[in-house]
């Protein structure tokens, strides 16, 4: 019995001594095999120019919703917007959104535009695309929507495709009927040409 007890404490005593110093063997030569890593290649899309973005006030991805006088309510939203020194701001890769309370639906997108609080409009220029619940499709430069009241023109000549054919004009307004009834009207003027197409 006094045997097998020697020789139990003898293998304690040499695991007490044997284990660590294979624990340390097994840790040093991981760190002596393992790879250098890349510094530079481990994060690949951290290219990023902090001092501009330091310097540079911006939002991405904002949003600026609301109600007109009339009802109407708009949304507007941004790839990237900047503050202006005057008020409001620039903004690029817009689009806009106007539901009236009589169920008509207009969506806008512009590669930049302008918004003024101040004035109660946001503007939208280059390569202009608006179209509505009703059919039509309408491109134009630039042209301006209000958001303190249901209004929208354009700044320059148009391009349209309606529900009854192709259609060019020197100007476009989209406002309230004159009869009222939550009701609107698309107006084209200023040299109209109409190519009609009636449905077969």
């Amino acid at each position: 019995m006094a045997g097998s007890g020697d020789i139990r404490s003898v293998l304690v005593y040499w695991l007490k001594i044997l284990l660590p110093l294979l624990a340390l063997a097994i840790l040093s030569t991981l760190f002596l095999v393992s790879r250098r890593i890349d510094t530079e290649g481990a994060l690949p899309y951290a290219d990023v120019d902090v001092d501009a973005l330091a310097r540079e006030q911006r939002l991405t991805a904002p949003e600026y919703s609301g109600l007109t006088s009339d009802g109407t309510e708009f949304l507007m939203r941004a790839g990237v917007a900047r503050p202006l020194e005057a008020g409001g701001g620039r903004a690029e890769d817009i689009s806009a959104e106007l539901r009236t309370q009589g169920g008509l639906g207009v969506e806008m997108s512009a590669a930049a535009g302008q918004v003024d609080p101040a004035a109660g409009a946001f503007s939208l220029t280059g390569d202009v695309v608006l179209s509505t619940s009703t059919g039509y499709r309408i491109e134009t430069q630039g042209l301006t929507s209000y958001t303190s009241r249901t209004e929208v023109v354009s700044d320059g000549a148009i391009q349209a495709t309606t529900p009854f054919g192709a259609l060019e004009a020197g100007g476009m307004t989209l406002g309230p009927a004159p009869e009222g009834a939550d009701a609107y009207v698309l107006v084209f003027k200023q040299g109209v040409k109409l190519v009609y197409e009636p449905e077969n």
